[in-house]
């Protein structure tokens, strides 16, 4: 069966020759890539005439050719394709982590296959939005762009937020599961094309917000037996939802 969302590739070297590119324009046309696209192939030592995959983060690849390595790089797409997204969608809430635990997480659970990454504040945050705060997402979506580009995926999870948790668990449509990460919660059954799974800041949920949750729709479920830290969480229930969903949903 063909993987969704990942690249045909199956040689590892030429999975690494992927380079981000957008937009993808059709067959037979000439592209000169951006400067980081460049350096990235200069690294590999790539030459003319080899063969290298572009993914645009929405769900396009093209195969191409390299014409010139410049810089910058020149290159000719040979041809382009829609890559059917993965499935079930999931989508992990976060609650901001403090320190520099986001990178992690994020380049984690995109190679995971999560849809998109919500950063959430709740009570028991540490960290906080500040003046760098947009630039700590565009950091980390190029931390996504990079981990999408190692992992073969052809879409790159959006980065949202930060908002009140209530208003983040509130986004999810109506035909989502809706999980939340949580100590005597039950196993993860059921079927669903599409599953939304809140976890805690360090220290975890409050009873009240897991009330508040609930109220939602949101049920609670367990990651296993022992205490995991919030970064560590989040990268098993996304494995966790993506693996009990995988070919259910409808």
């Amino acid at each position: 069966m063909a993987r969704a969302d990942l690249s045909p590739w199956g040689d590892p070297g030429l999975v690494s020759r992927r380079l981000h590119h957008t937009p993808l324009p059709e067959t037979a046309q000439e592209l000169v890539l951006s400067d980081s696209a460049t350096r990235h192939a200069q690294v590999l030592r790539l030459r003319p005439g080899q063969s290298l995959v572009l993914f645009d983060g929405r769900g396009r690849e093209a195969d191409a050719q390299i014409l010139e390595l410049g810089p910058p790089l020149r290159c000719v797409v040979q041809s382009a394709r829609e890559v059917p997204s993965l499935r079930p969608r999931v989508v992990l809430c976060q609650c901001v982590p403090k320190g520099g635990k986001l990178d992690r997480l994020v380049r984690a659970t995109t190679e995971i296959g999560v849809t998109s990454i919500h950063l959430a504040l709740s009570e028991r945050c540490v960290a906080r939005p500040s003046a760098t705060a947009f630039e700590k997402l565009a950091r980390l979506d190029r931390v996504a762009r990079e981990a999408a580009r190692q992992s073969g995926r052809a879409t790159v999870p959006d980065v949202v937020g930060p908002a009140r948790l209530e208003h983040v668990a509130a986004r999810a449509p109506e035909t989502a599961r809706r999980l939340v990460a949580a100590p005597g919660g039950g196993p993860i059954t059921g079927e669903a094309d599409e599953a939304w799974i809140v976890v805690g800041p360090e220290g975890g949920l409050t009873e009240a917000e897991l009330t508040s949750l609930e109220r939602l729709g949101y049920e609670r479920v367990s990651l296993g037996p022992t205490v995991l830290r919030t970064e560590t969480a989040a990268i098993v229930g996304c494995a966790l939802v993506s693996a009990a969903f995988r070919d259910r949903g409808g």
